[in-house]
């Protein structure tokens, strides 16, 4: 056993006296969290209850007296006045007016109030003004039709002559229909005649008026007796110049 005075006892007094100055603050520690909880929890029981703050309470106006809805007033259609007092604001404003079905008659517009906004009315194009689509390297399909860059174009006003057809002039027969398209194509001799396509061909075959530098393609085929001319097509007296003359199939074998 050590003795007081000694150096080995001195060291065991002082850690027991730290030793019971830990236990001292870890136990007030414990107390006062405890005490804390214990608190937290007098507080939460004497509360009735979590609920909203009451809603304050405003005393009644008394300057101002709220009419009552008037039921004789216009009120919108499809709507019902709430229960209690309500205060009307603008009425005749806001609610629809009264009209009688009966009183009401159409009346035509008026007119417009300058010409800047009507249509122009449209230009008359003349042969030599054409506005059209060139179709480059045409193909001859019969002796009033041909096909380009993917297009099937049948020459407007004008009926073709059948390739296999045949003529006859004073009792000698010839191929009429074969020298008609050999005709056609000589005429266009892949040059790219100028047609007026409508927007909405689409590639679809086509009736269309044409034209070569400055020459009527079907005025030139009808006239020169290679196609016939569609009834109603324009090109009647431009046929007769081609019987009267002899010319194509009307007339003699080359």
């Amino acid at each position: 056993m050590f003795h007081a005075t000694s150096p080995a006892g001195n060291a065991v007094i002082h850690k027991i006296v730290w030793e019971a100055g830990v236990r001292r603050r870890v136990l007030l520690t414990h107390v006062g969290a405890l005490g804390g909880l214990v608190g937290v929890a007098l507080v939460v029981m004497a509360t009735p209850g979590l609920h909203v703050p009451p809603q304050p309470i405003f005393p009644p106006d008394v300057s101002t007296k709220v009419p009552a809805l008037d039921a004789s007033g216009p009120v919108a259609v499809g709507m019902k006045p709430p229960p209690g007092r309500v205060r009307a604001v603008a009425g005749d404003l806001v609610a629809p007016p009264q009209v009688a079905l009966a009183t009401l008659e159409r009346v035509a517009a008026r007119p417009p109030l300058g010409d800047l906004g009507l249509a122009a009315p449209p230009r008359r194009v003349s042969p030599d003004e054409w506005e059209g689509t060139l179709l480059y390297r045409p193909t001859v399909t019969s002796s009033a039709s041909f096909v380009a860059m993917g297009y099937t174009i049948y020459i407007a006003g004008a009926v073709a002559v059948e390739p296999d057809q045949t003529c006859d002039f004073e009792g000698v027969r010839w191929p009429c229909g074969e020298r008609a398209m050999l005709a056609f194509r000589y005429f266009l001799r892949g040059r790219a005649p100028l047609c007026q396509l409508l927007p909405t061909a689409e590639r679809l075959p086509i009736a269309a008026a044409c034209k070569l530098g400055k020459q009527d393609v079907g005025a030139w085929l009808v006239a020169n007796g290679w196609a016939h001319a569609r009834p109603g097509g324009g090109y009647e007296k431009a046929e007769g110049v081609a019987k009267h003359a002899k010319m194509g199939v009307f007339g003699p074998p080359d």
